[in-house]
């Protein structure tokens, strides 16, 4: 089965979409390591697309808590460090369409994604 789901990257106060900024979208697991589903860059829009299916987070997680993936989103600055995420925010065994995640606005200044 085939999964879209669409992180969309803002600014924090403004929701300001963010262009050229590196995603990874993963499904979350409590006994096994998270899987990664893809990594994507951010359009005029703040947004990135992500498409993946059930063989790439199919494991004894959703045996035993569900069959759809727990999915968040990761910002990633450009030397590939982590500068935010929506670990934390994820809901458990629902198929999400849209993330939104927002960037704080230092950040987001610090790494030329949105201008002073």
């Amino acid at each position: 089965m085939f999964y879209t789901t669409v992180v969309k990257v803002v600014s924090e106060g403004s929701s300001q979409p963010l262009a050229g900024v590196q995603v990874q979208l993963y499904d979350k697991d409590m006994f096994s390591k998270d899987d990664l589903l893809g990594a994507e860059q951010t359009n005029a829009e703040g947004e990135a697309r992500f498409r993946f299916n059930s063989d790439q987070f199919d494991d004894e997680d959703q045996v035993l808590r569900g069959i759809f993936p727990d999915l968040y989103a990761v910002v990633l600055a450009p030397d590939g460090t982590q500068v935010c995420s929506t670990r934390a925010e994820t809901v458990d065994n629902v198929p999400r369409r849209h993330i939104t995640i927002t960037v704080p606005t230092t950040a987001a200044q610090a790494h030329g994604w949105q201008s002073v």
